[in-house]
């Protein structure tokens, strides 16, 4: 039955059938008030696959007062080269909130979503599959607008592989995330230095591992609902400002993230040949 609470017992929503069988996860899909047919159709489409879910009311960061424990202009200017986008900021701080949500429960994992997903065929499928393999992953990306040089790991059905992406991984649509994981974030990723999806896929720098479905079981639909961010894209700062700090730290992070995650695809192979 699909829970449509928007109160404090929303919160113990665990994945429904077909999903029974499963660990404990719990499902959150961050909503802001007002976007009705965000809302129904994430409803919808819980409803049809079986999932209840918790909804976590977004932070609307146009309300914001952006004070220094939770933003810090300076960082987010030399590291994105943008000037402040507060619907970004709302987002990078709802995610956060559904993370505090999933820790003040007793479950395993958590599903965490935006509210501009559908789900794929496969999705039980992966889902009962990946399960066997949380030893390789805190982090699991389920959806993404790249794909990141994915190398794979395992497969997982006929058409889907678990993977390690060697290269950034765009969009923070849906993942899985461990209490480890969780825990690890909360207390990091303040203030906001960088966009969310940015944000997450530094994984290596919290000593946490990070995997993803390849492909995606669960689609971003971006084009139906328009972004509520990208409306209020700022501009970049000068192209002098971005090589003195914003260019040199991009560079320096690509270069971690393939060998962080280079290291660990060879570790994990070498391991399975053992």
């Amino acid at each position: 039955m699909l829970s449509q609470n928007q109160n404090s017992e929303s919160a113990n929503a665990r994945l429904a059938s077909p999903f029974s069988s499963l660990p404990s996860i719990r499902a959150y899909v961050i909503n802001l008030d007002g976007a009705a047919k965000r809302w129904s159709h994430v409803q919808k489409i819980f409803a049809e696959a079986g999932i209840t879910f918790a909804r976590v009311p977004a932070i609307d960061g146009k309300t914001l007062e952006l004070e220094p424990s939770i933003y810090s202009e300076a960082g987010y200017l030399s590291l994105h080269g943008r000037q402040t986008n507060p619907p970004e900021v709302g987002c990078y701080l709802s995610h956060v909130r559904a993370m505090r949500s999933f820790l003040d429960t007793d479950s395993e994992l958590a599903l965490i979503c935006e509210d501009d997903i559908s789900f794929g065929p496969e999705l039980v499928t992966v889902m009962t599959a990946i399960l066997s393999l949380r030893r390789f992953w805190n982090l699991l990306r389920l959806s993404g607008l790249s794909e990141g040089c994915p190398l794979k790991v395992q497969s997982l059905s006929p058409d889907a592989s678990l993977c390690i992406n060697l290269r950034r991984v765009k969009g923070a649509g849906a993942y899985l995330i461990d209490r480890k994981g969780a825990q690890t974030l909360v207390n990091s990723l303040l203030p906001m230095k960088l966009p969310f999806d940015h944000a997450l896929d530094r994984e290596w720098c919290h000593h946490l591992t990070a995997a993803s479905v390849i492909p995606y079981p669960i689609n971003q639909i971006q084009k139906r609902f328009g972004s509520s961010i990208q409306t209020y894209a700022q501009p970049k700062l000068s192209a002098f400002r971005r090589w003195l700090t914003t260019y040199p730290y991009q560079a320096s992070n690509e270069i971690m993230r393939w060998l962080c995650r280079s290291t660990l695809f060879l570790a994990v192979k070498l391991r399975s040949l053992r």
